[in-house]
């Protein structure tokens, strides 16, 4: 039961969202089963108390059916309606945040009743609404041409001429079209990068093409922000197409959808990481650092209300390596809140450990990392490896020695793959050639400088640099 669907949707809800759930389940109107009710109180206690031994079917259905014999289709049944309940719930819920989506839907059922009183006006009010809140996401501009194109029907049904609107409508639908395929060219260029595949895309050209001759098209937000980051992935080293990318964050991120601004972001992120690992300095290392601080705010790394412990993490250890350390410090406990319940203890203690680590106050960090166990194993691997860099600054050889043979075994039995598991062996080995080297063996020492220097990961290289000087 603990790995079913179920506990799976369930555990990915806020508290908000759950008893916003409880208040959907009692509702006649979409449920009249008790016992679903009470499957639905049975998991949220568990999840509460992090009960997890109770998440088990047969102990389940003895709490929702009292005396009577396990029967695991009846069990898996009530599961399933619970399930197929949740999932209506969170389809209504999106619904009700993205008032674009009603507006349109409700546009298609008044045309259909020809109540051509109440589809003006939600026309009317769908207009006014972009006015006042504008959206510049690719699919808020596929609906408003769809609504267009709906506002031109109606406009012919009623014997009016709609040549504006139908050319309104062509004009939304284009730049959809551009940005669109803009958007999906981003990202197989970032896939392509990691794969080493390459893409053709003829119906791209048309469009640059069509940019060039047509600057103007520039004006269109989401044309703007996508065409930069285009070039700036096919370009690489172009700067010009980073900064307006920063420039058109600012200007429109409000207008995105959280989702699209979240890639954006991830775009201009992944230039600014690929151009520090190639330049020295801190210049793309406070870009990255600024484009963090602005996401946060813009809340464009949020997804579901909750923060990825891979972007905490990140927002960590770019703030620690500029050694911005209060600013990380009112971070980490600021959005402990934000990490999802499953990783928050485990996010939480490996990154305050982190930020102990980096202000020199070892005892504190090796406490930290040693009052949790990690059941995630990237940050299992993560903690390791910052106890392995504690250990070598204090020269504490023995439990170094002890604790690398431990490392090496955990790689090997969890069977991490590369790059991670190459990054990882290597510092180990050379950790080893660290305790093993004589001091005053200068021949030996510069030997093992020029290794540690040909080291592709540049924070490992740095690291085990200053600790051999």
């Amino acid at each position: 039961m603990k790995k079913s669907r179920l506990i799976e949707v369930f555990e990915a809800l806020s508290e908000q969202e759950m008893q916003r759930l409880g208040k959907f389940l009692l509702s006649p109107y979409h449920n009249t089963r008790a016992d679903v009710v009470q499957l639905y109180e049975h998991i949220a206690f568990a999840l509460r108390q992090d009960l997890d031994k109770i998440l088990n079917k047969k102990y389940t259905y003895e709490k929702l059916f009292p005396g009577q014999p396990y029967r695991d289709a009846k069990m898996r049944h009530v599961m399933y309606v619970l399930l197929q309940l949740t999932e209506d719930f969170l389809a209504i819920e999106w619904y009700r945040q993205d008032v674009a989506t009603k507006h349109l839907s409700l546009a298609q059922q008044y045309r259909q009743r020809k109540l051509s009183k109440s589809l003006h006006q939600t026309i009317k009010a769908a207009y006014s609404h972009q006015d006042k809140t504008p959206s510049y996401s690719t699919t808020d501009q596929f609906r408003m041409s769809v609504l267009q194109e709906i506002s031109y029907q109606y406009q012919l049904e009623e014997n009016r001429r709609g040549e504006q609107t139908m050319q309104s409508c062509h004009d939304t639908l284009h730049h959809f079209f551009m940005a669109t395929m803009l958007r999906q060219n981003c990202s197989l260029l970032m896939h392509n990068r990691l794969s080493r595949q390459q893409h053709e895309s003829p119906l791209l050209e048309g469009v640059l093409e069509l940019i060039d001759r047509q600057p103007e098209l520039l004006d269109i937000p989401a044309v703007f922000l996508y065409y930069h980051s285009y070039q700036m992935l096919f370009k690489e080293d172009v700067d010009e197409h980073f900064q307006q990318i920063k420039s058109g964050i600012m200007r429109y991120g409000k207008g995105f959808s959280r989702t699209e601004l979240r890639d954006v972001y991830l775009i201009a992120i992944n230039h600014c990481i690929l151009q520090n690992n190639k330049n020295e300095g801190t210049i793309f290392l406070s870009e990255l650092f600024d484009l963090y601080q602005v996401g946060l705010e813009q809340e464009a790394f949020l997804e579901n209300g909750f923060l990825s412990r891979w972007t905490y993490k990140n927002v960590v250890t770019a703030g620690l390596l500029l050694k911005e350390f209060e600013w990380v410090e009112r971070f980490i406990y600021k959005y402990e809140s934000k990490l999802e319940k499953k990783y928050r203890k485990d996010s939480f203690a490996y990154n305050l450990a982190f930020l102990h680590y980096c202000r020199k106050q070892y005892d504190k960090a090796i406490s930290r990392l040693q009052q949790v166990k990690f059941d995630d194993v990237f940050l299992n691997l993560d903690a390791r490896n910052l106890l392995l860099k504690i250990y070598l600054e204090l020269k504490e050889y023995e439990v170094l020695e002890a604790h690398l043979n431990s490392f090496e075994i955990f790689i090997r039995r969890k069977k991490i793959t590369n790059p991670h598991r190459a990054n990882y062996l290597k510092i180990i080995k050379l950790s080893r050639k660290i305790i093993q080297l004589n001091p005053h063996d200068k021949a030996a020492k510069a030997t093992l400088t020029k290794e540690i220097e040909a080291e592709k990961n540049p924070s490992t290289r740095a690291f085990l640099l200053e600790i051999l000087k």
